[in-house]
């Protein structure tokens, strides 16, 4: 798709880093095409897996665009990791190359020799020992890159991390038709085109800003890019360039709509996408009455992002709603028993069937038969109710899955982690509610006879092995954990308690 467009749209802008110059897509192909020579140079072909790790730049963009035209597998990795997670991340995908600009270099670097692959650098900016910067791998001028290597639909194009029910982070499969289908899907509801220009602000290493981000190249759009969310600079942003649309999580809003330029700001021109949550009444009513055009959808990896959308024009009609399956896709409300819900108004958990619906995880043969049935429907792990026109409404979280800040945290893993603190005996790790973040991680501890412990201590515990987000804010220690007869916690009779 992208390929494509830097001789269509060769002199048109292309990229532009907020409060830095604009380039035009014949700058976006020399740059793919220095990429695809890079990892080609270092032994990249067809199926192999790269990894790569870098602040918010046009480099994930390039270097996604490279490593698809090659036949390869790209891997993206959340910058907010530590370096523990992101070498399990490496070594379970079995990366042939990893690629990272020079900050996260440094942070991987006391995991580098462990990783198992090739270290290449981008950017200008010094690398530690042991890198490689990508340019030095190109000898003299790089022809245009005009051809894709041959794939067919079904193979793997991109492996995405997800944070693990039982610990680990799992590999989500994206095909190449899966991404096709994600990024058809929304172009059907929203407008693409030479005249779009998306904001990036949110990591465009999350599934949702991806697709997205490739939407506007596909289409010849422009791409500015936020190095790090900052509301004043979100401002700046509509000041500066003419942005079309962009794509955040509540708590991102919230924090755009405290700022004092957002009562003299007009947002009739900007498309305000929102997930990870439903956007508050009182919010949502601030931004609609500022102009404002909101939708809100529901996705995740392994849907590739896209499962319902709620256009703008229904935002009040339908309040809470996460809208109707996108066009190409199939959704079913079942129970626990997998039958089908035809009632209006009774929750059951989301399936979810189409072309976007991702082929399982990475070498994980039994939790892939666990999210995939013989048929091809997915199971979300995500609770709902439809009303009676089929708008869809998320009620729960089977998974006990956190969302924090538009991040997705499992409690396992943190438990996993907080476990071997030696003042712990037992922990469980729930979500509570945060003004700021939507939620919060807590940790219910009960403690070993004798010891003490607080949040400090906890948290410089937890930051060994975790990523920043991850780490429990809130501490509440208790005596005992309430369990069921079977033995298991009871996380929402906590979640109870800690309301109160």
């Amino acid at each position: 798709m992208a390929i494509d467009r830097f001789r269509r749209s060769g002199p048109n802008p292309a990229f532009a880093v907020l409060g830095g110059p604009t380039t035009t897509y014949a700058d976006f192909g020399d740059r793919v095409s220095v990429a695809a020579a890079a990892l080609a140079a270092a032994g990249i072909g067809a199926g192999d897996r790269v990894a790569f790790a870098a602040g918010n730049t046009p480099d994930i963009v390039d270097y996604l665009v490279a490593t698809l035209a090659l036949g390869a597998v790209f891997v993206p990795l959340n910058t907010r990791l530590s370096a523990a997670e992101l070498q399990f991340i490496v070594t379970d995908a079995q990366c042939a190359a990893t690629v990272a600009d020079a900050d996260l270099a440094r942070h991987l670097a006391p995991v580098q020799d462990d990783l198992g692959s090739r270290l290449l650098g981008c950017g200008d900016a010094p690398l530690p020992g042991g890198w490689t910067r990508d340019r030095e791998l190109v000898d003299g001028s790089v022809p245009l890159l005009r051809r894709a290597a041959d794939t067919d639909p079904d193979d793997l194009a991109i492996l995405m991390y997800t944070s693990g029910t039982t610990g680990n982070p799992k590999g989500v499969m994206i095909s190449h038709a899966n991404l096709l289908a994600s990024v058809r899907n929304l172009m059907l509801i929203v407008t693409f085109g030479n005249d779009s220009a998306m904001l990036a602000m949110t990591p465009i290493f999350h599934v949702a800003a991806l697709a997205l981000v490739l939407c506007t190249v596909a289409t010849g759009g422009r791409v500015v890019i936020m190095p790090s969310f900052s509301p004043p600079r979100f401002f700046d942003a509509l000041d500066e360039h003419p942005i079309t649309f962009t794509f955040g999580v509540p708590a991102m809003l919230q924090l755009i709509a405290a700022e004092d330029r957002f009562a003299d700001s007009d947002l009739s021109r900007v498309l305000l996408m929102c997930a990870g949550a439903p956007v508050p009444p009182a919010l949502l009513d601030r931004y609609l009455s500022q102009g404002a055009k909101i939708t809100q959808g529901y996705g995740l990896t392994e849907s590739t992002g896209t499962v319902s959308l709620l256009e703008p024009s229904m935002a009040r009609a339908k309040l809470g709603s996460a809208g109707l399956p996108f066009p190409t896709t199939a959704v079913q409300l079942r129970d626990e028993q997998g039958r089908v819900i035809d009632t209006p108004g009774v929750d059951g958990e989301i399936w979810a069937k189409g072309a976007s619906m991702s082929r399982g995880y990475w070498s994980r043969p039994a939790e892939t038969a666990e999210l995939l049935d013989a048929d091809g429907w997915l199971r979300t792990g995500d609770a709902a109710r439809m009303d009676d026109e089929g708008y869809l409404y998320i009620t729960d979280r089977v998974k006990d899955m956190i969302i924090s800040g538009g991040e997705n945290v499992y409690p396992a893993e943190v438990e996993k982690v907080l476990v071997t603190h030696p003042s712990i005996a037992e922990v469980a790790v729930i979500g509570t509610p945060d003004e700021r973040w939507g939620e919060t991680v807590c940790a219910v501890t009960v403690l070993v006879p004798g010891a003490t412990l607080d949040l400090d201590d906890l948290q410089a515990h937890a930051r060994q092995q975790l990523g920043g987000y991850k780490v429990p804010r809130r501490l509440h220690v208790v005596s005992e954990l309430p369990r069921n007869a079977s033995g298991k916690v009871l996380k929402r009779a906590l979640r109870a308690d800690l309301a109160d």
